[in-house]
């Protein structure tokens, strides 16, 4: 959560709840924003985190009302609408953030850099590119100097093929020492796509090690909490047995069943491409790599306190049948409000391909659960996510160099080798997304017949629907794009930078069947 910046006096009570955020005490951070927002009711700086706040929460129509009193406020203060266009942006709702910034930048006399930024961002994510592009001109006539910008500029200029323009200014940036380090390492991953693309593999790895060097050089923090969480996430995995799923498989009392669908895997393993393909389909509704589970439901499930207690299968015993019952109902609630639309009738399917250690969890909280397994060649796999910009973060920690990233998909695919076989088989299927890629119909008749769905020609059209919906996972590009087999057998290319890793995925690429 961004905190608000505004001319309000600092309240010492802000900055306690937002040290809580920063804690990840996320609960404990929500109760002193809204008793902060509570005693001063007409502070906006309080009022505008407590909604950014319950926004990150999935509490979307508390914090939506939050803002309105932002705006009965002062509605006539000059930035009002970039502040709610910020806030709506970070709360899941694009279309209003659109309007909100669209009205600052018309209005009479207004220059402000970050406003046509903030459209320009949106309107690409959209894939309405002229307009983006027009924004991109406008601001850098206000500010040549803004090297966000430049980044933009260049994927624009490379979205419409003008690829030696686009690298052009992708290379200015990644060597201009005023330019932040985040935005060089931005422009030296776009530099490595560029030349992964011209067949150039030497400068593809050159251009991407500049990149990685840059974020390794802050991503100390990271690795350790990743290192903490993975640690236990694996040894409470290695715990689990069959009889611990069979039985909580068989958990009575747990109120009306849900259908509900995970769509796990790994990152770019196609789940990104096979999720907006079923999410056309009239009887399903997805929701792309939400938090909900394993931010805002996972520790309240075991856990009796703050304290730091890694998940055990005893402790997952002990939940309470009325604490199961109340989480599955904060999961299902979060879920419609982030969507904004009931569920009804329909399935819903969650993708997130981080989902794959969190098995266990998901069918003790929903045992009616089917889980897609997106699977790809290991090895593809490997290149796609070291070639992939990340802000840095926990996961993403991850890949950062050759090896931890293989050692990070053994580390997930070894647990779903491991869960497999103690699993009903017909609550589970692999999907290869080599196999969407080559046959799609066929592929989508086989996930919906799994899910209990009739086939729909709709899925086939699935892109329609990408210029009215936000594609948030770092492949919105490519899956706008017509399915093609491009990427299949990418891996051949880096192969001498892959061998070291070979012994840690041979044992994958054998068990998934791309020996």
């Amino acid at each position: 959560m961004t905190a608000a910046k505004t001319d309000d006096a600092e309240l010492p009570e802000l900055k306690r709840a937002r040290a809580l955020w920063v804690a990840n005490r996320f609960d404990a951070a929500v109760k002193l924003f809204t008793e902060t927002a509570a005693k001063h009711p007409d502070n906006v700086a309080a009022l505008v985190d407590t909604a950014r706040a319950l926004g990150h929460r999935h509490e979307i129509k508390r914090a939506i009302e939050y803002l309105e009193r932002v705006r009965a406020l002062n509605p006539d203060r000059a930035d009002l609408p970039f502040i709610l266009g910020q806030s709506f942006r970070m709360i899941h709702r694009e279309d209003l953030a659109i309007r909100c910034f669209e009205d600052y930048v018309a209005r009479a006399g207004r220059k402000h850099a970050d406003a046509h930024f903030e459209l320009a961002v949106l309107y690409e994510r959209r894939h309405r590119v002229d307009e983006a592009d027009a924004a991109i001109a406008r601001l850098m006539k206000l500010n040549p100097r803004y090297f966000e910008a430049w980044l933009m500029r260049g994927r624009l200029l490379q979205r419409r093929g003008e690829a030696q323009q686009a690298g052009g200014m992708f290379r200015r940036l990644a060597l201009h020492p005023d330019a932040h380090l985040i935005t060089r390492a931005q422009a030296w991953a776009a530099l490595a796509s560029l030349a992964d693309k011209q067949g150039d593999y030497e400068e593809a790895v050159r251009c991407m090690a500049k990149c990685k060097d840059i974020q390794i050089a802050h991503a100390h923090v990271f690795q350790s909490h990743s290192d903490v969480v993975l640690g236990n996430l694996r040894r409470f995995g290695e715990s689990i047995t069959a009889d611990h799923l069979r039985r909580w498989r068989a958990q009575k009392d747990l109120g009306q069943p849900a259908r509900v669908a995970q769509l796990a895997g790994f990152p770019r393993s196609g789940t990104t491409l096979l999720e907006n393909v079923l999410d056309a389909h009239s009887g399903l509704v997805s929701s792309e790599e939400l938090q909900v589970f394993g931010r805002d439901i996972l520790d309240s499930s075991w856990k009796e306190s703050h304290e730091i207690t890694p998940p055990t299968a005893e402790a997952f015993d002990k939940i309470p049948l009325t604490r199961l019952n109340d989480l599955r109902g904060r999961y299902l609630a979060a879920i419609e409000e982030t969507l904004d639309e009931p569920i009804g009738d329909r399935l819903h399917l969650d993708k997130n391909p981080t989902h794959t250690l969190f098995i266990p969890a998901i069918v003790r909280l929903f045992p009616e659960t089917k889980f897609l397994i997106a699977l790809r060649d290991p090895r593809d796999v490997i290149v796609s996510c070291y070639f992939q910009y990340l802000p840095l973060n926990p996961a993403s920690s991850s890949f950062l160099a050759w090896d931890s990233t293989a050692r990070r998909y053994a580390l997930d695919l070894g647990m779903w080798l491991r869960f497999r076989p103690l699993l009903d088989p017909e609550t589970w299927l692999e999907v290869h997304y080599e196999d969407v890629v080559q046959d799609l119909p066929a592929s989508a008749r086989r996930a919906l017949a799994f899910l209990n769905l009739p086939w729909e020609e709709s899925v086939l059209r699935y892109r329609d629907r990408l210029a009215v919906k936000t594609v948030h996972s770092p492949t919105y590009l490519e899956v706008a794009k017509p399915v093609h087999r491009g990427a299949i057998g990418r891996w051949r290319n880096y192969s001498r930078w892959l061998e070291p890793s070979m012994p840690l995925l041979e044992r994958f690429v054998k068990e998934f069947g791309y020996d």
